[in-house]
């Protein structure tokens, strides 16, 4: 895996106005008992476009897996497509399509070629097959076994697993994270000792699912493990 990758994050591109709050639903329910990151990147207010093509085009290559929604054609999708297949693994890259969605050159017509011969997870907004595709997926990732096997061998379950999803959460869309902006955060939101949390963040980082970088309490850096 290169080294700038985040062995945890899947990209996600789908057209932002149409289907944000469906496939944010989904992703909401799978960020809450997996510690795999979806990232999606829309454009902020006032945002040049050059500047949110350039983001786009860095998040998908720090993704270990890619989801891409061509429901209706969009190009936007078709472009980021497009760009993955020539940067990431073969295999790690999903097609999405609602075969409900119109295009805007006909139904069901592709909005470049590549898409054409591509083999794509069909769903409906008012059925369950995107979100059982998309656990589906995410109960394979690399990230998300290792996770699990650690759970695991510790008989870490309920709560404690819980709480270890929200503790890696915190280093969502970060290279890295100050260890004791880490600890004073998860202390603010959960309430819990210092103690418990370096506990765990200790386990987290001899299991080699984070990394803590040398250094004082105040400059040591933790950052997800490849």
């Amino acid at each position: 895996m290169p080294k700038d990758k985040s062995a945890n994050r899947i990209f996600v591109g789908y057209p932002w106005k149409t289907y944000r709050a469906h496939w944010e639903k989904v992703l909401l329910d799978v960020h809450k008992r997996s510690p795999l990151h979806f990232m999606a990147v829309g454009r902020e207010p006032g945002q040049p476009a050059a500047q949110l093509v350039t983001h786009i085009l860095q998040s998908i290559d720090r993704s270990t897996v890619a989801f891409f929604d061509a429901s209706a054609g969009n190009p936007n999708v078709a472009l980021e497509y497009g760009y993955a297949r020539a940067t990431l693994e073969d295999g790690s890259i999903y097609l999405f399509i609602d075969e409900n969605a119109t295009a805007a050159s006909g139904p069901g017509s592709p909005i470049i070629s590549d898409l054409a011969g591509a083999i794509a997870n069909r769903y409906a907004l008012n059925d369950s097959r995107l979100k059982d595709t998309v656990r589906v997926i995410a109960n394979q990732h690399p990230y998300h076994k290792r996770f699990e096997r650690f759970c695991r061998q510790r008989k870490y379950k309920g709560g404690t697993r819980q709480f270890l999803v929200r503790l890696i959460r915190q280093l969502d869309g970060k290279d890295s994270m100050l260890r004791r902006e880490l600890i004073d955060t998860v202390m603010h939101e959960s309430k819990k000792s210092e103690a418990y949390i370096a506990k765990y963040i200790k386990e987290l980082h001899e299991a080699g699912l984070i990394t803590i970088s040398r250094g004082n309490e105040f400059s040591s850096r933790i950052q997800i493990s490849g």
